[in-house]
Parts: C-alpha cells; sequence; structure tokens
C-alpha cells in the first residue's frame, strides 16, 4: 500500500481532521449566535411619528423606545419652522428593532443662496422661468429700448442696486425685472460729456434713452482711472432741435478729464 494512501487511512490524520470539522463547527455556530443575538430576532418597536416636533423633542421621543435620532438633511421652506423635523425614516408606525438609528430631516432657518443666471438681452419669457425656478418674488417694469424689445434690460434688488448674472440672492429675495418696449415717442439727446458713467446713466434712463456702447481712451489703464474717467465723447450729440425715438441707446467714450475727443484728433491727423 502507497504511504500517502497508509497515511489517509490513519488514526492521526483522522483524529486531526475531525478536530479541524469540530473547530469550524465551533466558529460558525458561535457566529450563528452572535448574529442572532445582535439583530435581536423578533424584537420590534412601532416608530413613533415626530414630525412637527423639534429636532431636540424627536431625539428625545426616540431615545425613550430605544431609539437613536440623528440628522440627515435640512431644508428651507417659506412656511416651515425652523429646527423642526419635516420627514423622518422609517416612516410612523413602521417596525423597527430597538438601537436602530431614525433619520430625521429638519426644516433650515436661512433659505439657500441662488444664482441670479439672468444676463441683459435675454428673452424676457425665458428670464421669468429662471427667476421662478430659483424662488425670487419679481416686479416687472417696462421702458424704452429699441434695441432690447422683450428682452432684459437689467435687474436690481429691492435696493434699487444692479444685478449681475452671477450674484448670489437669498430663496424669497425681491427682484425688479426691467424689460425693453417701444413707445414711438420722442425724446431729446441730453449732454453727457464732463459726466462719470454712473451719471451719465442715471441721466439717460431719466431722459427715456438706454446706455449703448462704452469705449474708454488709451489712457484709462485699471478700474481705478476707470472710476475717475469722464465722458467726453457720446453718439448721437446733444441737440436740441432734433429728437430721437425713447428707448434710443447712446454710445459712449469716456477718458481723463481734459482729454481731447476722438472726433477732434481725427480733425487734427
Amino acid at each position: 500500500m502507497k504511504i500517502w494512501l497508509r497515511f489517509l487511512l490513519s488514526k492521526s490524520f483522522l483524529r486531526t481532521l475531525l478536530g479541524i470539522v469540530v473547530a469550524w463547527a465551533a466558529v460558525l455556530l458561535s457566529a450563528w449566535l452572535g448574529l442572532h443575538l445582535y439583530s435581536q430576532h423578533g424584537e420590534q418597536v412601532a416608530m413613533p411619528d415626530v414630525r412637527g416636533m423639534s429636532f431636540n423633542e424627536a431625539k428625545r421621543a426616540c431615545a425613550d423606545i430605544g431609539l437613536e435620532g440623528v440628522h440627515l438633511d435640512s431644508v428651507y421652506a417659506d412656511n416651515g419652522r425652523a429646527f423642526h423635523v419635516l420627514d423622518q425614516i422609517p416612516p410612523p408606525a413602521a417596525g423597527i428593532k430597538a438601537g436602530r438609528n431614525i433619520y430625521l430631516t429638519t426644516y433650515r432657518s436661512m433659505p439657500p443662496a441662488e444664482i441670479v443666471s439672468v444676463h441683459e438681452g435675454q428673452d424676457i419669457s425665458i428670464a421669468r422661468i429662471v427667476l421662478a425656478n430659483k424662488g425670487f418674488k419679481v416686479t416687472e417694469r417696462f421702458e424704452p429700448n429699441v434695441s432690447l424689445v422683450n428682452r432684459v434690460v437689467r435687474l436690481e434688488n429691492d435696493r434699487g442696486e444692479a444685478l449681475s448674472p452671477t450674484d448670489r440672492l437669498r430663496r424669497g429675495s425681491h427682484v425688479v425685472l426691467y424689460c425693453g418696449q417701444t413707445t414711438g415717442k420722442l425724446v431729446a439727446v441730453p449732454d453727457c460729456q464732463g459726466l462719470s458713467l454712473d451719471s451719465a446713466r442715471a441721466v439717460l434712463r431719466c431722459a427715456q434713452l438706454g446706455l449703448g456702447l462704452v469705449e474708454y481712451s488709451l489712457a484709462i489703464e485699471d478700474a481705478a482711472d476707470s472710476s475717475e474717467a469722464l465722458v467726453i465723447e457720446q453718439h448721437p450729440l446733444p441737440n436740441e432741435s432734433a429728437a430721437v425715438q425713447a428707448g434710443t441707446e447712446l454710445d459712449l467714450y469716456l477718458g481723463e478729464e481734459g482729454e481731447a475727443p476722438r472726433s477732434a484728433l481725427e480733425i487734427e491727423e
């Protein structure tokens, strides 16, 4: 008989094999008993309804029946009470084993900030949808602008400050949306020369005219220079004897105080 066969049939090998089998059986039995005890098979409690409670009240209600309240998320709603429970997982009356986590969603105290995302020249109907979806309260106003008929002229907040597309506002904030329209009305062209850009913009609004192309002379090199720049040329030119349609845009050329306009330089050349 071969040596390996005699070894397999020997008492020492059989005793070793039996020991391994018994050891594995003990390990598997211990694991099964531990899992059975940990899962508390058949021991369940009914999930209470903690919606509407404050977060601390909800945690206490869960703890009273051996459950752990855990904050999952917070959302904002106009009629929601801050720090009170909006939703829970598992739902009320669901059977759950003691010691498990209950995930709670609460109302937040402050609305989230949203990017305005509306820009000059955008179709007014699209702008309405964008602003409504972001939760802003919108007031629409129309002003003469022959280049932006039924399109966005500008946006302002409730303090009259201009808004850019990248500005962030809280949901529920008030936004004034200006839309261009034609009126057929004729208005005089004001003289904006010598004014800063902000002053010229205000004068044009009062005159029911729009701001068109804005250019700076080579002397204006940075933001500090541009803030002090003055209008040294405009088109159309001011003319008391003639008028333009309301909403016409004026192009402005700005430079340093005392700098000659481009038209004068062209004549000298």
